[in-house]
Parts: C-alpha cells; sequence; structure tokens
C-alpha cells in the first residue's frame, strides 16, 4: 500500500504544552501539525496553509475559541473542527457545535480520547485509509 499523503492538522492553543501534546503525538503520522497560539496566528497560518482539520481551544485571550472558529470557518468552510476545554461548560460547546465544530475534547487530553476523535473527523472527511495507521 503506498503511504498516504501528508495533510495539514492547525492546532490553536495558547498553552504550548497542549501544542507540544499534538507534535509529539502525531510526529510520525501523515499529518502535518501547525500550531498557532492565538487565534489571529491561526488565521494567518490557514491564510498560507489550507488544513483539513482544526483542534481549537475555547478559552484564550483576545480571541476566544468561538471567534477563532467563526474566523476560519469564513476562510475555509469545509473545515472540520474540533473544539478543546479545560471546563465542562456545555452550554459553551453546544454553542461551538451549532457554530460549525464537529466534536469536542476536554483537557487534559487524553490520548485514547483524541486519538478516537481523530478517527471520528477521518471518517468524517473520507480519509478511511488514514485510520489503520493511528492503531
Amino acid at each position: 500500500m503506498d503511504k498516504p499523503k501528508k495533510f495539514n492538522v492547525l492546532v490553536v492553543d495558547d498553552d504550548q504544552s497542549i501544542l507540544d501534546v499534538f507534535c509529539n503525538m502525531f510526529e510520525d503520522s501523515p499529518f502535518k501539525i501547525i500550531t498557532a497560539l492565538d487565534g489571529q496566528e491561526a488565521i494567518e497560518k490557514l491564510q498560507s496553509q489550507p488544513c483539513v482539520l482544526a483542534f481549537i481551544d475555547v478559552i484564550m485571550p483576545l480571541m476566544d475559541g468561538l471567534q477563532t472558529l467563526n474566523a476560519l470557518k469564513e476562510i475555509q468552510p469545509s473545515l472540520v473542527a474540533v473544539m478543546i476545554s479545560g471546563f465542562r461548560n456545555e452550554h459553551l460547546l453546544e454553542n461551538a457545535i451549532k457554530m460549525g465544530a464537529y466534536d469536542y475534547l476536554y483537557k487534559p487530553l487524553d490520548r485514547q480520547d483524541l486519538l478516537s476523535v481523530m478517527v471520528k473527523c477521518l471518517k468524517r472527511l473520507g480519509f478511511n485509509n488514514y485510520i489503520e495507521i493511528l492503531n
């Protein structure tokens, strides 16, 4: 089987350790992790490096996760977005889903939960041939 082509995954979080988790976890995968420490940086990165998937922190300074989600979806409506939150605020996450987020994860990030959400996203994107790489 041919090695799947790399594709870009945007991770937006003001906590560098969360960005590091994604970079380390998917280091040898077909996903190129593109990181941004805030919403404005995420917008700039998405404009120059199209991504199929984004993980976005809900609580960030300057531009929160919902504002970031909205701006990213304006640039790339097909973007599959997953919200990340350190707080269990169902109302906030329901709003994110209404605004176009596909799913959400809670911090601290659990490896198995992250892989499970990644598999769901890959299925949604039609990238089924990437799923076995995660197992």
